[in-house]
């Protein structure tokens, strides 16, 4: 085969690879190369769905696709559904956006003020669910205190292995006894974490197995903050960045 014409081949193959594994931007229709942008890679082999909320009112009827909503159960008042397929990349052009991004079913909760025109703050939540996605700067800067800037576990399962040597024996039964960490005593085969969860458990995955992003809320204003919540605390971050990276593991 003449090696010009394979060339061209290989490109057009390229393209139509790339168009595949890229959905069609999505989000507020009139945006701007330089407007905030979160990008959501699913590396994992199944689709996977985010739930959108926001309380910018004025940009809720800009987005496409703003009726779909997520199969399963939503924890939201939700505007629209992200739907990313296996291998698939997704550009979501929020705007102006103070809300979250949710995966559902239940994982992490990615939350947002993106309304400074030079900084985003954010937090991941996993107070209702336990995901294998993390969020962090496009281009893997550190938070403008210094801290390392990707929330949410890659890996959850191995963050709470990796605490679970060290929990004693007594706490371990309790922990198990509870239903939200399954397993024996050398070691677990599942977690997971909701709003029914006791207090001891959720307090377990932010301080001994120290999960980047928090599992009980902050402290409370008239309340004498426990360990858990002073950690809570410390989960908001703030990068001087538009540019934002949500990838699914697993």
């Amino acid at each position: 085969m003449n090696s010009l014409l394979l060339a061209f081949l290989l490109f057009a193959l390229t393209g139509v690879l790339d168009a595949i594994a890229v959905k069609a931007d999505q989000g507020v229709k009139n945006w701007s190369p330089g407007d905030p942008l979160i990008t959501i890679i699913n590396t994992s082999p199944r689709e996977r769905f985010f739930d959108v909320e926001t309380s910018t009112a004025d940009e809720v009827w800009n987005y496409a696709f703003h009726s779909q909503s997520c199969p399963g159960k939503s924890r939201c008042a939700c505007i629209m559904c992200i739907t990313v397929g296996a291998g698939q990349t997704v550009n979501f052009h929020p705007g102006k956006f103070i809300g979250a991004l949710t995966a559902n079913p239940p994982g992490t909760r990615f939350e947002f003020d993106l309304f400074s025109p030079t900084e985003t703050f954010y937090s991941a939540d996993m107070e209702m669910g336990i995901g294998d996605e993390t969020l962090g700067p496009s281009d893997n800067r550190k938070a403008l205190d210094g801290r390392f800037a990707i929330r949410g576990e890659a890996d959850p399962l191995a963050k709470a292995n990796a605490a679970w040597s060290s929990t004693s024996r007594v706490r371990k039964q309790g922990l198990l006894d509870s239903g939200y960490l399954v397993g024996d005593m050398g070691r677990l085969t599942s977690v997971r974490l909701d709003k029914y969860a006791p207090v001891h458990v959720a307090e377990w995955f932010q301080l001994d197995a120290d999960f980047h992003a928090y599992m009980v809320p902050g402290s409370v204003k008239g309340r004498t903050p426990t360990p858990a919540s002073r950690r809570a605390d410390t989960e908001s971050f703030k990068v001087d960045t538009k540019q934002m990276t949500i990838t699914i593991h697993g």
